[in-house]
């Protein structure tokens, strides 16, 4: 029968079974149904032509439901309809899915007015007059017990919604046994929370606690403005790199084109000058903003090597050179899983430089890292090495028992007339820390390092300018670690004192004739 036809008759029975789907119907049917009923029930949500991108996310949030993906995240600016989206498509799940694939979606939020309003507008659509004309029995009453509520809600065939917010414990919830099976996390991060790494921190555990708590198979999509790199988001988007989890970023504007025809450039160019943070809430782009530290550009223009070895842990991105000059540079944990030990590796007799070892570990205790540090520099025929000695001597104490060749400094005078006392390591305090990290910056602007390894170029894109400043440690255990970065910058401070550890054998004329006269 035509599709139009069915339409403009109207009639329940033939649009339920027009809409309709099940496990086994392929995924491109489902999204055309989809399309058909949404557009069909809520034309006042498609007043605009859509745009590319809403087939991603239509397609990802299928893929989360049939348990092809366990993880979305939908970046997209304000105002891309990313919220109405998600909305549209648990509606037309909950009502046309036959094998009710899903029985307990949550909708969690920082704000529970905003989880409460999403899952009021699901509601709102399930009732709305043109549904309860074709879907009459979604809420008819059974002889089991259930809810309706705007806030939470069960359907006559089982399926609950249930809003709340991120900042409470996720532990317990359950429907007739069952966990929740599809997890919606919406606005769960703004600034208002990000002035608090504590509240940042306490919204991570309990998204990753109702993550964790999932029902076998089941997923979470996550949507929200990319405002921060200080924050869950940015955390979102870093960490875990898994085939089963996809992150999508969409700007408003992209090479100088809107990415949806419904704004014109008219539009984007008044947004700059009205938004508070048009850099966050339109590009997805925090890295934007003007107090980045290094240049983005030039970061994004370097290769990332992969390692030619990896050795417990250790990454190798070269092969030693006796010929060449290398240097290290470490900074040291506590080994309690908060900041990380690190060590960075530098070759410098390339142009540009090259980065040609790093290491990172959170569990690392200091004295075993001075077993590692030195078996690190052999690598490197024994290189000039340089372990931050703000802290933890044991890390340097050891490296000096096994004969490392440490960098010295000059220490301060105790008493008048006495010696300046010889200490080894590389000390940070106020002023070496600008001056190092203004020496790497300069290196990078001008071209005269590469620094190969992705995690390393990763802490420096996130960089900036308030970070210079010595900050009391960050309890939100977020990407936001420097602790490489600072490696890297102790490390090229030593680029005035590395020595090959095998003399150049430079030509000689003369002796050339000696030992062959016919030269």
């Amino acid at each position: 029968m035509d599709i139009k036809e069915i339409l403009n008759r109207g009639e329940a029975k033939e649009l339920k079974h027009l809409f309709s789907f099940n496990n086994d119907t392929p995924d491109e049917q489902v999204l055309f149904k989809f399309n058909l009923f949404s557009r069909y029930f809520f034309v006042q949500y498609h007043k605009s032509t859509d745009a590319p991108f809403h087939e991603e996310i239509n397609q990802s949030n299928l893929d989360v439901y049939r348990g092809k993906l366990d993880t979305f995240v939908n970046i997209a600016f304000r105002g891309a309809g990313k919220d109405v989206k998600t909305q549209l498509f648990i509606t037309y799940v909950i009502l046309n899915d036959t094998a009710c694939s899903r029985r307990y979606f949550k909708v969690l939020s920082d704000d529970g007015t905003n989880s409460v309003q999403s899952v009021t507008d699901i509601y709102n659509m399930l009732v709305s007059p043109r549904i309860k004309e074709v879907y009459n029995d979604v809420f008819e009453r059974t002889v089991f017990k259930r809810e309706e509520r705007k806030d939470a809600f069960t359907t006559k065939s089982g399926v609950k919604v249930q809003a709340d917010i991120v900042g409470s414990s996720q532990r317990g919830a359950k429907q007739e046994e069952a966990r929740p099976d599809f997890i919606w996390m919406n606005d769960f991060e703004s600034k208002k929370t990000l002035r608090s790494a504590t509240i940042t921190l306490s919204i991570w555990q309990n998204m990753e606690e109702a993550r964790t708590g999932l029902e076998l198979g089941g997923g979470c999509v996550y949507t929200c403005n990319y405002i921060s790199e200080q924050g869950n988001v940015h955390r979102l988007v870093t960490e875990k790199e898994s085939v089963r989890k996809k992150v999508l970023i969409i700007p408003i504007i992209k090479d100088g084109k809107p990415t949806w025809d419904r704004y014109t450039l008219e539009n984007i160019e008044e947004m700059k000058k009205t938004d508070d943070d048009f850099e966050g809430e339109r590009l997805c782009s925090p890295s934007a903003q003007k107090d980045v530290y290094f240049d983005r550009e030039k970061l994004d223009s370097m290769p990332i090597k992969q390692p030619v070895e990896v050795i417990a842990g250790f990454k190798l991105f070269a092969k030693y050179n006796p010929s060449h000059r290398y240097a290290g540079g470490m900074d040291i944990a506590g080994g309690v899983g908060l900041d990380s030990s690190t060590s960075v590796f530098i070759d410098f007799s390339t142009i540009p430089a090259q980065v040609v070892g790093t290491f990172a570990s959170n569990e690392i205790l200091p004295e075993a890292f001075g077993d590692e540090i030195y078996s690190q520099a052999n690598r490197f025929g024994g290189c000039l090495i340089a372990p931050e000695n703000n802290k933890f001597d044991q890390t340097i104490l050891k490296a000096k028992q096994l004969g490392a060749k440490l960098y010295t400094g000059i220490g301060k005078i105790i008493k008048i007339y006495e010696t300046r006392p010889t200490t080894f390591g590389w000390n940070t305090n106020s002023l070496s820390k600008s001056n190092m990290f203004l020496s790497l910056r300069e290196a990078i602007d001008s071209g005269l390092i590469s620094l190969n390894d992705k995690d390393l170029i990763a802490e420096a894109k996130s960089y900036t300018r308030n970070d210079v400043i010595d900050n009391a440690p960050d309890v939100r255990l977020t990407t936001r670690h420097f602790d490489l970065l600072v490696a890297c910058c102790i490390a090229w401070a030593m680029k005035d004192h590395a020595r090959t550890a095998k003399p150049v054998e430079l030509y000689d004329p003369f002796e050339a004739e000696e030992i062959n006269p016919a030269i």
